[in-house]
């Protein structure tokens, strides 16, 4: 399929309204523990496990949305989404005991450890006008306890161009567009920047530019040629760049990514006076990266991932990047990884690359954590470079989410 056919959904401007998903006996969840839990039906009479505050929460949320739905054109699911102890199979929800919709498998069943954001559209009578009932569910699989997280989620709403709300915020007419520009002044850095007329400038809070390219898959959905980015704690990550003033513009830099075709920019804009609305601008699409006369940029995805790619109890991890050639030629190295932060313990060097120090880990705190460390050439070896994971921590360590370990490396051609 062709960039035209993949991005069929975003190619219009659509107005969207987010309500989230809110904690609490007063938005009509009460809880036991402190995240959103998700079990398989083994875990209330499995001894390990039965009496952990985890084993207690039953998986399901209520939204409450006040809308008219006959002035919504389109519904869905979107989530920040931990995916559980490797093997947990079939993660699932049910929305208001209507439709039940399978979560994308990303790797858990397959013994990896995983992060993704899945966005799961809905039917519009999946959907009430009030307190609408997502169950989430889950079958326990080849692992030892079927369980994921849910960290965030929200009910997105794509509203009719006649809301009332567009009317009474003075949007009713609002449209805008991305435009792209390559700095004369530097060769490889494009401007990104939003068009709409000058009359709405005041009432843009922030503007928010993502990416439809080829690189690596830190959003964790299984490809590196889409929409890049995710959100952490309902906040953005990782995309292009944020812009809070006028002109509302940003500089994007493409020198760690591959020459290619068929890329598209968007811009998600959020108002000052209705912080739960932003408008999505359509993809501008077209635009490529071209061959470099005297560089090339390669991507090397690490081989012999383990299964799963975690470390606990001083239990060593390891794989591999296979380098064809001397890194002689090598004027810049990233490597690219996502790790779920269980906390290094008391090793001083969990993850290395070559035996070298790769600083990835924080404060411990259970979170996804995208990291870009800048690798020096002499570091690396033609043949096989080893990335090493240790820690000693008794339960959660530090987990290496999939995609792994990706080396990006930026070589002289020869002339």
């Amino acid at each position: 399929m062709d960039i035209e056919g993949q991005l069929t959904t975003h190619s219009i401007g659509q107005f969207v309204r987010s309500v989230w998903y809110e904690r609490g006996l007063e938005y009509g969840n009460p809880y036991f523990n402190e995240r959103f839990r998700v079990n398989a039906p083994e875990t209330s009479l499995t001894p390990a496990w039965m009496y952990r505050s985890e084993a207690r929460e039953n998986g399901m949320m209520l939204i409450r949305i006040e809308e008219d739905l006959a002035l919504i054109e389109a519904v869905e699911l979107y989530a920040e989404i931990w995916g559980g102890h490797p093997g947990t199979v079939d993660k699932r929800l049910t929305i208001n005991g209507r439709s039940t919709y399978p979560l994308p498998e990303v790797g858990t069943a397959a013994g990896h450890c995983t992060y993704s954001y899945p966005s799961i559209p809905f039917k519009l009578t999946d959907i009430v006008n009030g307190y609408n009932a997502i169950q989430f569910a889950c079958d326990m699989g080849t692992g030892f306890w079927g369980h994921y997280i849910v960290d965030n989620a929200a009910l997105d709403m794509v509203l009719k161009r006649g809301h009332p709300d567009l009317e009474a915020a003075r949007l009713a007419d609002f449209t805008a567009t991305v435009a792209w520009e390559h700095l004369s002044d530097q060769a490889e850095a494009v401007n990104l920047a939003l068009v709409c007329p000058d009359a709405y400038h005041d009432k843009i809070s922030h503007v928010d530019f993502v990416g439809y390219y080829s690189g690596y898959d830190e959003n964790g959905n299984g490809t590196g040629c889409d929409w890049h980015g995710f959100t952490k704690n309902r906040a953005p990550a990782a995309h292009i760049g944020t812009a809070a003033h006028p002109p509302f513009s940003t500089s994007w830099d493409t020198t760690m990514l591959t020459a290619q075709n068929d890329i598209a920019v968007r811009a998600v804009v959020h108002f000052r006076d209705v912080p739960d609305l932003v408008y999505k601008t359509p993809a501008s699409i077209g635009w490529k990266i071209p061959q470099r006369k005297r560089n090339l940029v390669t991507y090397h995805l690490a081989a012999n991932q383990p299964q799963p790619f975690w470390s606990r109890d001083g239990n060593l991890r390891e794989c591999t990047v296979i380098l064809d050639d001397a890194p002689d030629d090598i004027e810049q190295a990233e490597l690219h990884v996502l790790i779920w932060d269980g906390g290094a313990g008391t090793t001083k060097k969990p993850l290395t690359l070559n035996g070298h120090d790769l600083p990835v880990a924080s404060s411990g705190a259970h979170d996804v954590l995208y990291r870009k460390i800048t690798i020096q050439p002499r570091q690396l070896q033609g043949g096989m470079n080893t990335i090493s994971l240790l820690s000693d921590t008794e339960h959660h360590g530090i987990e290496i989410l999939l995609p792994g370990p990706c080396l990006v490396l930026r070589r002289c051609k020869e002339q």
